[in-house]
């Protein structure tokens, strides 16, 4: 039923970007157009305004829809019920967390492979292996590098070493099953994140990533907890994908980082040209759906991490898709005289 409305909405917005639609005589005032006596046809695609309502509406409504999701996507990315279920030493640290995360990850690696880079975690260490350009403008003194090796010095973690400078210390390590890192009063702010490790079949492991924010006082703004909620999961979802690869001994291990930026920065052009193709052409319904395609493309990129070949590749359709709207719209007065 979801479905068939879908379509229908869409099939109905095409035929407004080609034909335009009926509207009363009464509103000939807001939309700027002649109209005859009683009903009279508005050619939408004349209509720069309207347009730009449309489609903001539509990214609104996408928009929307992402917000109300992915909190509980974020909150158990990847783990089993069993395993957000379980508890796990630390947490019993902070009781009334307004954030709880458990995320699950298969390695195909031993958990003797995938330990070493797990000690070593850490700013000033060997890194979180996540996107470092945001941690150094965020730490603003260059001391996040994603290791790319093992580092032997920082192979036996301890209680009170700091993971994050003057904030984040380790709270208790076990070797080879897990580091668990904790602070109960930062600023009026609890802070707990765990590593645990364990086997999984024959050179296999399982990792369980726990994580729980406290705050004091009022409850936490909404936008704010989902800002934090949102932009936390990107740089870890990134730390596992880095963790997985260097484990696995991947040549390339993720992140990627300028490849994976400029393929983002490229998808947010096709985007914003599309919208400006909305406005200025007279058949507007394919460069919409393009700009909309571009928008969810940016959401999967961000959120979802697909791996760097199919980001090049749903990058290179779209400037396809694009010049294809553009080369449809480069002759309109003679297309229309066909």
């Amino acid at each position: 039923m979801e479905l068939e409305i879908v379509i229908g909405l869409l099939y109905n917005f095409y035929n407004i970007s080609m034909y335009g639609f009926q509207i009363p005589v009464q509103c000939r005032f807001w939309v700027g157009l002649d109209c005859k006596t009683g009903m009279t046809s508005m050619n939408i695609k004349n209509n720069g305004w309207i347009k730009f309502l449309l489609g903001f509406v539509m990214v609104m409504a996408i928009l929307s829809g992402v917000v109300a999701f992915m909190p509980g996507y974020i909150a158990t990315y990847g783990a089993t019920g069993n395993e957000v279920s379980a508890i796990y030493p630390g947490d019993e640290i902070l009781t009334r967390p307004v954030i709880v995360w458990t995320h699950g990850w298969s390695i195909s690696a031993s958990p003797e492979k995938v330990w070493p880079w797990i000690a070593q975690i850490g700013q000033s260490r060997g890194g979180f292996y996540s996107y470092t350009f945001i941690e150094n403008l965020i730490s603003r003194d260059g001391s996040y590098q994603n290791a790319m090796q093992v580092l032997e010095q920082y192979q036996d973690p301890k209680p009170g070493i700091f993971i994050i400078k003057d904030m984040l210390p380790i709270k208790d390590v076990k070797k080879g099953e897990y580091l668990l890192a904790a602070v109960d009063d930062f600023f009026d702010m609890g802070w707990t994140w765990g590593w645990y490790l364990r086997p999984e079949g024959i050179n296999s492991s399982r990792l369980i990533i726990r994580m729980k924010i406290q705050v004091d006082g009022e409850q936490a703004n909404p936008v704010m907890f989902w800002m934090l909620n949102a932009g936390g999961f990107v740089m870890e979802k990134a730390m596992l994908r880095g963790i997985s690869d260097r484990a696995e001994g991947r040549p390339f291990p993720a992140p990627n980082e300028i490849p994976e930026l400029i393929i983002w920065v490229g998808t947010l052009v096709v985007g914003l040209a599309s919208a400006l193709q909305v406005i200025r052409q007279k058949k507007w319904f394919f460069p919409l759906m393009l700009g909309l395609t571009s928008l969810a493309s940016l959401l999967v990129f961000t959120f979802v991490q697909p791996n760097s070949i199919w980001r090049i590749l749903i990058l290179i359709l779209l400037i396809l898709a694009y010049w294809g709207c553009v080369k449809w719209d480069k002759n309109p007065e003679e297309r229309e005289q066909k």
